[in-house]
């Protein structure tokens, strides 16, 4: 069930009234059923492993809460528990890819192992939950207090609206709220419409019809020039992000109309003067773990700047990894660890060379910085989007304009294809300028729907034709065939 499909227009309504309607004490049970529903209805075995991963994870979490004064046990019990967490990641998610790379070396030797002999089939939403398993074991393990309540716990990881694709929650957060007795204000179902409605245009309208453009660009890569291959990236670029943040303000809507507050993932990336604030910005719930649970365990900052870089690095190579079982993916993480250790080289000299501090200090630097940023995360989706290094490489190569063939635009026929939604194309620059403005707006006149352009006061009896003209466009250009959000593949 995707948050784009009519199944789900007909499944949040009726669990959010049943929630409203439903007594206080059984809220939690009727959401915890509707998860499992939501999750089951793509396939029911693997909502058994989601349940079996809570059940294991609880009841690591009590015995470690019930030995305060045992540093080795409670140790011994969380790295137990991160180990089967991740192990069960990885045989879903990267058991070909070990196979396939063992291969790669056994075949020097004349050996090969053999094949798998069933599919194993990537569980939805596994990489997030998890996360979200070991950030509470970690956190219990420093101190932080367990889940007591079984079925406050179970519903952490498989909370419909993010079990999925995230925001990446942290418990402290998130049990809390269904602790507590609340209404349903006018002003939070206002937000929830806005930010659902919001979140399928970006994604549907948007990042959609970019989407069919990125998939003829990427299709034959052989034949784009190197302005082609630019094209192709910015286009990838725009539309990973109206995609995922699309993702993000359905899920934050879906969660907004039950009371739920759930972390926001984005905040105007693309307008970052460095790497660093870059990632502060772009998929923030995944760089917040990140630095909690990976950055800092490795020793932060900690050794002097260069064990520092050499953290970044491998924090991003990890990044890397967790996006996908394919060395591209590998590469594409050790690009953005090399991002940010040498945008951290570069605050280190900006501090101690006058050459460089009058540079950082300047007044154009800042817009050259954001240029110098975008471009840089540009260029590093050239190795995301392709589906083998080789593609990549050779993507990369037309990048640096090291290609044979003319500069120019190609002749190549990048028409996009007469399919259901595509005549939305031709608006899709104005489209992209009214959202960046509206985008922009918001962060210079905060409002009630973080993350979509406030409409001051004074204009709130537009809001209606607002949220009319939006579910107007959504109803005209929808596919008949929704696309999956391209962070449901991680």
């Amino acid at each position: 069930m995707l948050f784009n499909s009519t199944e789900y227009l007909i499944f949040l309504p009726i669990v959010v009234a049943l929630y409203w309607i439903c007594p206080f004490k059984y809220r939690t049970a009727l959401l915890l059923l509707a998860s499992y529903v939501f999750y089951m209805t793509w396939k029911p075995i693997y909502g058994l492993l989601m349940m079996g991963l809570t059940i294991a994870n609880y009841f690591i979490g009590l015995s470690m809460a019930a030995r305060p004064t045992e540093g080795k046990a409670r140790k011994r019990l969380m790295v137990a528990g991160i180990w089967m967490n991740v192990l069960a990641l990885c045989y879903f998610k990267y058991a070909y890819f070990c196979r396939d790379s063992a291969n790669g070396i056994l075949s020097l030797f004349h050996f090969e192992l053999p094949k798998i002999p069933f599919d194993i089939i990537l569980p939805l939403g596994i990489s997030f939950f998890v996360f979200e398993f070991i950030h509470y074991l970690v956190d219990v393990y420093r101190g932080s207090a367990p889940v007591k309540n079984f079925m406050e716990f179970a519903l952490f990881p498989s909370f419909f609206p993010t079990q999925i694709a995230g925001p990446i929650k942290r418990y402290q957060d998130f049990c809390p709220q269904l602790r507590k007795p609340h209404k349903l204000t006018v002003q939070e179902f206002d937000t929830g419409i806005e930010l659902l409605l919001f979140g399928l245009f970006k994604k549907v309208i948007v990042g959609d019809g970019i989407g069919m453009l990125v998939s003829r660009f990427f299709a034959h890569p052989d034949l784009l020039t190197s302005v082609d291959a630019w094209l192709a990236c910015y286009a990838f670029a725009f539309q990973v992000y109206f995609d995922f943040s699309g993702y993000t303000d359905i899920a934050r809507g879906s969660a907004q109309l039950m009371g739920f507050k759930v972390p926001i993932n984005f905040n105007l990336p693309f307008l970052s003067s460095s790497f660093a604030e870059y990632w502060k910005r772009w998929h923030i719930s995944l760089g917040l773990w990140l630095k909690d649970y990976v950055y800092i365990p490795l020793g932060g900052s900690k050794g002097g700047r260069f064990c520092a870089e050499r953290n970044l690095f491998l924090t991003m190579l990890i990044a890397g990894v967790w996006h996908g079982a394919a060395m591209h993916y590998v590469v594409w993480g050790a690009y953005q660890g090399l991002a940010l250790a040498m945008h951290k080289e570069w605050r280190h000299w900006a501090t101690v060379n006058t050459f460089c501090k009058n540079v950082a200090e300047a007044k154009m630097f800042k817009p050259f910085a954001i240029l110098l940023t975008f471009n840089t995360f540009v260029f590093g989706m050239a190795m995301f989007r392709s589906e083998t290094i080789a593609t990549g490489l050779a993507m990369t190569q037309k990048l640096l304009f090291i290609t044979p063939q003319p500069i120019g635009l190609s002749a190549f026929d990048l028409t996009i294809p007469a399919v259901s939604g595509s005549a939305i194309y031709p608006m899709l620059p104005l489209i992209l300028l009214v959202l960046t403005a509206g985008q922009i707006w918001t962060n210079k006149y905060p409002g009630p729907i973080n993350g979509i352009a406030p409409i001051p006061p004074r204009f709130n009896f537009l809001r209606p034709v607002y949220l009319a003209a939006m579910a107007c466009i959504l109803m005209a250009f929808s596919p008949d065939i929704a696309p999956q959000f391209v962070y449901f593949q991680f």
